[in-house]
């Protein structure tokens, strides 16, 4: 570990003095993994563009690298500030599509299971939890897009979603059928 560390070190203090093959190898050291961390955060087909912007933004940055931690983890900031940036930009698109009344409404055929009963039920809940369970049930949104899409983090996101599906159990009326 403590070579990786070194050789990273020694590689940015290469590029910072203009040798592009220390860049060249840097990419190809980092490449890989970065690409599939990435895979697992985007859709495939976005994988390769985002990991693009991600190796163009070290380019542009890569002065800015001080050495008061670990490359891979200065570096991973930007993964995740790129990551972050894509679905800031998909979920801008996305709205577009998405008037605010759909956003907090849908049509029953948009959610499996979702009836209408149900859909009014989610209406009558505070806003800060119907928001979350319309995004998640009628648009099929990811934690990570609601997080985005509503400026929480993603443990707020998760919370919210927990609490609005307990207020929501406890807003139905219990149902007693005879036999």
């Amino acid at each position: 570990m403590a070579t990786a560390i070194a050789r990273d070190q020694e590689l940015v203090s290469r590029i910072k003095a203009g040798d592009t093959e220390s860049f060249n190898t840097l990419v190809k050291a980092y490449f890989p993994r970065t690409y599939k961390k990435v895979r697992r955060l985007v859709p495939a087909e976005d994988a390769e563009d985002v990991t693009q912007d991600i190796f163009l933004n070290l380019v542009s940055s890569i002065g800015n690298f001080e050495g008061k931690s670990a490359f891979a983890t200065w570096f991973n900031s930007i993964v995740v500030n790129r990551v972050a940036d894509y679905h800031r930009r998909m979920f801008r698109y996305k709205s577009r599509f998405i008037s605010e009344e759909e956003m907090t409404r849908c049509e029953p055929s948009q959610a499996a299971n979702l009836d209408v009963e149900m859909e009014d039920l989610l209406l009558k809940l505070p806003k800060a939890y119907s928001e979350v369970l319309m995004l998640k049930f009628c648009h099929n949104f990811s934690f990570n897009e609601i997080a985005v899409a509503l400026g929480l983090t993603y443990e707020a996101t998760r919370s919210r979603f927990r609490r609005g599906v307990i207020c929501a159990a406890k807003k139905m009326e219990p149902r007693t059928e005879r036999i």
